[in-house]
């Protein structure tokens, strides 16, 4: 689930809509389907309606999986206060139109409305529900998204439209070269001192250290500075404990949104894979947290691709999946949080020490 752009973008004709959903996305979907949420009208007489998020999932593969998918169009749509929505297929009619049809359906059943249901496919768009053959032909009506009002707004406000999801993905493979030779020597060198501060059982701070390394990292980050080689592999062996990676969640909001998803996509693609996980969870909380729901499920897979039993992607993913919105995200008390975390950590300093992967 994507949010709705935060800047102003004025959409009244279908190729508008079209236009701006790769741009809600981040890429150009292929073979999927959106649906596009709306906001109750203010004024009951009015027909300008505020765009709440967007939502896409894969056409699926069998159709025997069509009647499931809509099912769970039309929880979600409902489980978010949707009243009226719009309804989108990428991909050829034999494969676009019986689910289309299937969810079209179930949101009728369950109250919503569907303002109107495109097909779009080889730059022309077809209507499910215009039967006038003037406005919308048999053999579609083209667009051209490059020269839409709509794309050029959101292009100026700053927002990317990738060519697909796997260019989404890309971003988050690990760094390889000069910087990947660096990174795994110093990442060798750390572990091998944090397995003698282990060994000595001493009472070392892991805690307060880890957090104050996090918020170091933030700092730099804000200041537009890459980490070094010690300092990524310092984080990966730091955030390998739950509380550390719990710790560096309370320092939301005393840094924008934006340095934070600097900072953990720049982990996840330079720290070891072994230590991968807990920075593209990081990354995949904060996407979900401002909306982002295709980062947020790239960072969720990478984190899973590199620990099937990451209990944190796996919370994250169950968000997803159930449509959590992020202004309940937003609404975490994390300065309550901290203060949690701190009196845990406290309590059991076990889980403020670094878990090493096997082989480091």
């Amino acid at each position: 689930m994507t949010s709705g752009l935060h800047h102003t973008v004025r959409l009244s004709r279908p190729a508008d809509f079209i236009a701006i959903v790769p741009y809600m996305l981040g890429f150009h979907p292929q073979r999927s389907i959106v649906a596009m949420a709306f906001e109750p009208a203010a004024d009951p007489d009015s027909t300008a309606r505020g765009l709440r998020f967007s939502m896409r999932f894969d056409l699926p593969d069998n159709s025997e999986d069509t009647p499931d998918l809509a099912r769970r169009f039309a929880e979600l749509l409902t489980r978010n206060g949707t009243e009226r929505a719009i309804l989108i297929g990428y991909g050829p009619g034999w494969h676009v139109t019986p689910v289309m049809d299937a969810i079209r359906g179930s949101l009728s059943d369950t109250g919503i409305d569907t303002i109107d249901a495109l097909r779009v496919e080889g730059g022309r768009y077809w209507s499910y529900t215009c039967p006038d053959p003037e406005c919308c032909p048999p053999d579609g009506v083209p667009y051209d998204p490059g020269t839409n009002p709509a794309a050029a707004a959101a292009v100026f406000a700053g927002y990317v439209a990738r060519p697909a999801r796997a260019a989404l993905a890309a971003m988050l493979v690990s760094v390889g070269g000069q910087d990947r030779d660096q990174v795994r020597a110093a990442t060798l060198e750390a572990c091998a001192q944090a397995r003698s501060l282990l060994a000595a059982e001493n009472d070392h701070d892991w805690h307060h250290e880890g957090l104050a390394q996090v918020a170091a990292a933030l700092d730099r980050t804000q200041a537009g500075q890459d980490l070094s080689a010690e300092e990524i592999a310092w984080l990966g062996v730091r955030l390998s404990a739950i509380f550390v990676r719990d710790a560096a969640m309370t320092l939301i909001g005393r840094y924008d949104d934006d340095t934070h998803i600097r900072l953990w996509t720049q982990l996840t693609r330079r720290v070891e894979l072994d230590f991968a996980a807990p920075p593209a969870a990081l990354l995949a909380f904060l996407a979900l947290r401002t909306g982002d729901g295709p980062l947020a499920r790239v960072a969720m897979d990478r984190a899973l691709s590199v620990d099937p039993r990451y209990s944190l992607a796996h919370l994250i993913r169950t968000a997803l999946d159930c449509g959590l919105p992020p202004e309940t995200v937003c609404g975490i008390d994390f300065a309550g949080m901290a203060d949690e975390i701190a009196n845990k950590a406290a309590q059991c300093p076990e889980g403020t020490r670094p878990i090493l992967p096997v082989g480091w």
